[in-house]
């Protein structure tokens, strides 16, 4: 009897649709008040969810927008570099359009590599901290007291800015600070860019030459002239004959002499000026006249060169020297082969003369 009135009970509760189908209610259910209040609160919490996506901060959004170290590259008359444990800083000094390296006669520094540096500097922003401790300042090395480079920028009136610099994460990627700021940044550097060698800083093309303008070059006990397109041997002796190709790779070797530091405008007794290994003279077309002093010093493996036409001594390794390693007279002259010695007929069977009593 239950079972009936169930049926019952179902059957009258459930119509048919148009298609036959018994319609169980829940459309009329989704129009009650309270799933539509549900289904409208899911749609504002969606919004909700999207707007704050939009929102939330994301790799973009930190961006860095401040710089690091605010200045104009224009502004800056000099820039020190110390490295650690003390060491002698290196100072470069704007000179109108120039730059030059303080301490050492006001001799040029590379000035491409200098703007290149303050550009660099200049673009940097301020990007999240990686750390903000103590420890870590010291850990990565740009403490106050220990650091691997303290990056000074000063203009007229005095300091700019300082940039301390320490260990590298990664490839051009340095660990660093502004001075009065305690939060590390790592910053797209390289530690070469802020070298305090000051051989680094040197502009290494001040004895430059057009090989073209060379019409003369003479030492002690030769001299060769440029005559056309070749080169003759002056005071020439019977039977010797220039080596051309040699000259030419002595004109070129002069022409773009290179080397590695300058040691300032005093001399030393131990660059050994006072017994030079060569001494050249050249000859421009201009009319001037240069004169080279090569010496050896001691107990070093390196040479020092001073131009007649500078106050500074330059600093050359035995690679800058080409050429001038062992120059003399022979060297440029073609060197022809020994007379070869002929000796008695191999299988020969004639006696040697007898001794005379």
């Amino acid at each position: 009897m239950a079972a009936i009135l169930f049926s019952k009970s179902s059957h009258d509760s459930a119509e048919l649709s148009p298609a036959g189908v018994p319609d169980l209610g829940w459309r009329q259910d989704l129009r009650s008040p309270w799933v539509i209040g549900l289904a409208g609160l899911l749609v504002l919490q969606l919004l909700i969810a999207l707007g704050l996506s939009l929102s939330a901060p994301s790799e973009r959004a930190f961006a860095p927008q401040t710089p690091l170290i605010a200045f104009k590259p224009e502004q800056v008359k000099a820039i020190q570099i110390e490295g650690a444990n003390g060491t002698e800083p290196v100072r470069l000094e704007r000179r109108e359009s120039t730059w030059i390296i303080g301490g050492l006669g006001d001799f040029p520094a590379a000035s491409h590599r200098v703007d290149q540096l303050l550009n660099a500097l200049a673009d940097l922003k301020r990007p999240l901290p990686v750390a903000n401790s103590a420890e870590a300042r010291s850990r990565f090395k740009i403490a106050d007291q220990d650091f691997k480079r303290r990056l000074t920028l000063i203009d007229k009136d005095g300091p700019l800015g300082t940039l301390i610099l320490g260990e590298t994460p990664s490839f051009k990627r340095l660990y660093g600070r502004p001075a009065d700021d305690p939060a590390v940044y790592e910053l797209p550097l390289a530690i070469a860019d802020v070298s305090n060698r000051r051989e680094d800083w040197v502009d290494k093309e001040q004895l430059r030459l057009d090989a073209e303008q060379i019409q003369d070059v003479s030492a002690s006990d030769w001299r060769i002239a440029k005559e056309g397109s070749g080169w003759r041997l002056v005071d020439a002796a019977a039977g010797e004959q220039l080596d051309q190709e040699k000259v030419r790779e002595l004109i070129q070797n002069l022409a773009n002499l290179g080397y590695r530091d300058v040691l300032g405008t005093a001399d030393d007794p131990s660059y050994n000026q006072s017994s030079p290994l060569l001494e050249l003279k050249i000859q421009l077309n201009s009319g001037q006249t240069k004169v080279y002093r090569l010496s050896k010093m001691a107990e070093r493996e390196e040479y020092v060169l001073k131009d007649s036409d500078r106050p500074y001594y330059f600093r050359l390794s035995k690679y800058d020297l080409g050429s001038l390693d062992g120059l003399d007279r022979s060297s440029l002259l073609v060197q022809t082969k020994p007379a070869k010695q002929e000796g008695p007929a191999s299988g020969s069977s004639t006696p040697p003369a007898p001794a005379a009593e």
